[in-house]
């Protein structure tokens, strides 16, 4: 069952990049753990670059699809067929004390039914780990994204062609203490700067920077098992003069991560979280939570349950709003050449200084065939419904998908 267990990983990582995959489901903030620095992660087949410990993986992607309510709409829906094309690469450079990363994917969407919803999208990811010691570690990474909010999944109405952004994202992590010692602690530091490209009469006001910085103690408690304990602040600057939406978010958790068992790892942190505006709106506070657990009954199958609570930022609608989320992820190698994943997915969203209460429920399953060495072929369906205080806020999506990816 080895090479079924290896297959699926390396599946779910290219089909990740094409921008096909479902959303990563976990919520949690991981701790840091130094890449292993013996072979490329490329999760394809890897070609080396001259003589050096440089590898790349180019791939390419396709997916055909059919979507019954493209606008979110409650009636008067919009249906439409849909291609998606993905290009990309990815590239790995390992020595004994440091590894480079960097991934890029660019997508194009064109409706059928549509032109206003086309797209071009494109992810540029890149980390940089050195190690100084056996127990001193630092990760410098760089993000960049030329991404879109897709027309009715915003509240600030729907325009006539989708929201285009650009999100600029350096961030640094410093990490002491081996793996295995008694005590670890990381420091973390992010600066994203999102700014929209058109649209611009409604999606000025969302234009902000958004500085995160915070740290985690990790105490073991038991050979594979630790408590936690975290402090993170997080500080949102609207660009635009006139916001009153410029806000600060503390958070402080206690929790435990642990991989105590071959088939169960998992890291729950409980807390507190404070939202303080810096004028004219009254400051919030609430519990907050991050967990993920994950179940391997066998080494081909894999269970991902999750959960979180935390504020997000209103797109037009009240100050903010707090988002409850929980779900499960299963995945399965049925054999060497056929995986599935079957997920569920509950969100409840609380708009906070406007009268809007949202229920979300999504289900999906995919299906993957690797047809061949360098192509995998798949299937997928998701269905979602929202129920609302608000009726004009309602709607039901069917989601049909066909997909083929293509690598050395």
């Amino acid at each position: 069952m080895k090479n079924k267990k290896i297959y699926g990983a390396a599946a779910g990582a290219l089909m990740a990049l094409t921008g096909i995959a479902s959303a990563q489901v976990s919520p949690v903030r991981p701790a840091y753990a130094f890449p292993e620095t013996n072979s490329p992660a490329l999760g394809m087949a890897a070609v080396p670059l001259g003589d050096g410990p440089l590898y790349f993986a180019p791939f390419a992607g396709v997916t055909v699809g059919r979507d019954d309510n493209l606008l979110l709409s409650p009636n008067n829906e919009l249906d439409s067929g849909f291609a998606i094309y993905s290009l990309g690469v990815k590239l790995d450079a390992r020595s004994e004390r440091s590894v480079f990363q960097l991934g890029y994917v660019a997508n194009i969407g064109q409706y059928n039914s549509s032109e206003a919803d086309d797209y071009v999208d494109q992810t540029l990811r890149s980390t940089y780990d050195f190690a100084f010691s056996p127990r001193s570690f630092l990760r410098v990474g760089y993000d960049y994204l030329r991404a879109h909010d897709p027309r009715g999944s915003t509240d600030r109405g729907i325009s006539s062609q989708v929201d285009r952004y650009k999100l600029s994202t350096p961030t640094v992590t410093y990490a002491y203490g081996a793996p295995n010692a008694q005590g670890r602690f990381e420091a973390y530091y992010s600066y994203a700067d999102r700014q929209y490209l058109n649209n611009r009469e409604t999606t000025a006001a969302s234009d902000r920077v958004t500085t995160e910085y915070g740290g985690a103690f990790y105490w073991r408690v038991m050979p594979k098992t630790s408590l936690l304990f975290e402090a993170r602040h997080t500080e949102l600057d609207y660009k635009l003069s006139t916001s009153q939406l410029d806000s600060e978010e503390i958070r402080y958790y206690i929790g435990a991560t642990w991989d105590a068992t071959a088939a169960t790892t998992g890291t729950v942190k409980v807390g507190r979280v404070e939202k303080k505006f810096d004028c004219c709106f009254p400051s919030a506070k609430d519990s907050s939570w991050e967990g993920i657990i994950t179940w391997l009954p066998r080494t081909y199958s894999k269970f991902d349950f999750y959960s979180s609570r935390q504020p997000t930022e209103s797109t037009g609608l009240g100050t903010f709003i707090l988002t409850d989320a929980s779900g499960v992820l299963w995945t399965h190698n049925w054999n060497s050449v056929v995986w599935s994943e079957i997920g569920a997915r509950y969100q409840k969203d609380k708009y906070q200084g406007f009268d809007r209460r949202d229920e979300t429920t999504s289900v999906g399953l995919k299906v993957g065939y690797k047809f061949r060495r360098w192509l995998t072929l798949g299937a997928e369906y998701q269905y979602f419904t929202r129920d609302s205080n608000l009726p004009q806020f309602e709607y039901d999506r069917n989601l049909y998908m066909l997909t083929a990816t293509g690598s050395l």
